[in-house]
């Protein structure tokens, strides 16, 4: 686990009065339930998290998510219909 994903860890322990052990423990259980889900956008997803399909480290799960983020918010605003949206 690198330095970066511990101090997460420990940020969130914190915060909840947590171990971090718990913390890691609780943040598989919820990728171990992710990965079981039956939604194709979901697995779509996943194939991208982990192409292998096995279960993916908290390193690689939070790099991706980080990165997904990153992406999200770094797309500038579009109208459509006179709506703004981030796509």
């Amino acid at each position: 686990m690198t330095e970066k994903t511990k101090r997460i860890i420990q940020t969130i322990a914190a915060q909840e009065g947590k171990t971090p052990e718990y913390v890691e423990e609780e943040m598989m259980k919820a990728i171990r339930a992710a990965m079981a889900t039956t939604d194709p956008h979901a697995q779509a997803l996943w194939r991208q998290i982990a192409p292998d399909g096995k279960e993916p480290d908290l390193d690689t799960f939070l790099e991706f998510a980080a990165n997904r983020v990153s992406m999200m918010t770094d797309q500038p605003k579009r109208k459509k219909n006179g709506t703004t949206f981030l796509s």
